[in-house]
């Protein structure tokens, strides 16, 4: 009998324990790669982040406004290619959890100037931008309400009281997978002009963004900005839109923590039923590897044995929970946006299925170690004392 032959027996030796460790190890890996793409999904807008765009806020706080004369002075500076403003309006189209989604008040002269990822037909573009009240929405914001071009929809304000009619001329898709579809954006005229706001109100922004002609500049272009509001009643901070989206990262800071705690530790309980099984099984073997180092076979074939079947049984949960956890996480998904709304697709990435796999044959591998150590360090006449 061969190498394999050996390890094969022996990896048959209890086959409903060795089944019920790999259905055990593929539980834990599909635990891990359900909790990494919720980490993920913390971090998706912030992956989305162009480089070659910045984000202008109050310095105080993103909460705070920025004036509306800011803009001609930001879009002068050297290096700036196009800028836009947009501020969050925050309605609803009822009054349940499941009514929310996204929806700003947009410059629609300058919107797809700066964020040329939402591709609109011209005509509908065009018509967009010549209604103060006009609308675009995403594609799965439009599939999950039955909007289309041409209807009228109603929108419960939040932070600007009252109802808010606005005529959609358009329906945007993403230019590339991943591109977010699930916002609704109108005209910022039909908000400014609007009587409903008091003086203090009008002429104010969220947030401008700024697209360079050279990335490499972000940095100076940025510190350009701050410096021409450094001593006005409104102080900005720019910074890159991957650090801009971070700050909202940063903010569930503690989930992402507990996320990751619980996500080692499933590591680690992989491990300990994993070495559990391997130690069990390495006890019942004794005799086996005695009797082989006795027969001249060196310590590092029955080393070779142990890490083997640790490989195999790592292997086996890896490739039974990659496959099992993207299906629970399309699962969750659609659950999730039945109730909360849209959510990106194809959460689940093919670096977090490969990271997790490697993990489970590592950890494995780890496992095997302590068993193989303690069949090789047990003397050869003690071993053959054993019975099984």
């Amino acid at each position: 009998m061969n190498y394999a032959g050996l390890a094969a027996r022996d990896l048959m030796r209890n086959p409903l324990r060795m089944t019920l460790t790999i259905l055990a190890g593929a539980v834990g890996v599909t635990a891990f790669i359900f909790l990494s793409t919720v980490i993920d999904l913390f971090y998706y807008n912030a992956r989305a982040a162009q480089v070659d765009r910045l984000i202008v806020r109050n310095k105080v706080s993103f909460t705070q406004p920025l004036p509306l004369s800011y803009y001609a002075r930001i879009a002068a500076l050297p290096g700036v290619t196009a800028v836009t403003h947009q501020e969050w309006f925050g309605g609803k189209v009822g009054d349940s959890q499941k009514d929310f989604f996204a929806n700003f008040a947009v410059d629609a002269r300058t919107f797809l100037d700066v964020f040329p990822e939402f591709v609109v037909p011209p005509a509908q573009l065009a018509a967009f931008r010549g209604d103060p009240c006009g609308a675009l929405v995403g594609e799965q914001l439009a599939q999950r309400f039955g909007w289309k071009v041409g209807d009228r929809v109603t929108l419960k304000g939040q932070l600007y009281p009252g109802d808010w009619t606005f005529n959609v001329h358009g329906v945007y898709r993403g230019a590339r997978p991943g591109v977010d579809t699930t916002t609704l954006v109108f005209g910022y005229r039909c908000l400014n002009e609007s009587d409903r706001l008091t003086e203090a109100m009008k002429d104010k922004v969220g947030i401008y963004a700024v697209r360079v002609d050279d990335p490499a500049r972000s940095a100076e272009v940025a510190a350009a900005i701050d410096r021409l509001f450094d001593n006005s009643p409104y102080p900005t901070k720019t910074e890159s839109e991957k650090a801009f989206q971070m700050g909202f990262v940063a903010m569930s800071s503690a989930i992402v923590t507990a996320v990751r705690v619980v996500s080692s530790v499933i590591l680690l309980i992989i491990l300990l039923v994993i070495g559990n099984t391997l130690a069990m099984g390495v006890r019942e073997r004794t005799r086996d590897f005695a009797t082989l180092r006795a027969l001249g076979f060196r310590p590092r074939t029955v080393v070779g044995l142990v890490l083997a079947e640790s490989s195999f049984i790592g292997l086996c949960s890896a490739a039974l929970g990659v496959t099992v956890a993207p299906v629970l996480v399309g699962v969750f998904t659609k659950l999730i946006a039945a109730r909360f709304g849209p959510m990106p697709d194809n959460l689940t990435r093919a670096h977090t299925l490969w990271i997790s796999a490697l993990a489970a044959v590592v950890v494995a591998l780890l496992a095997g170690v302590g068993p193989a150590l303690r069949a090789v360090r047990l003397p050869v006449a003690e071993g053959l004392r054993k019975v099984a």
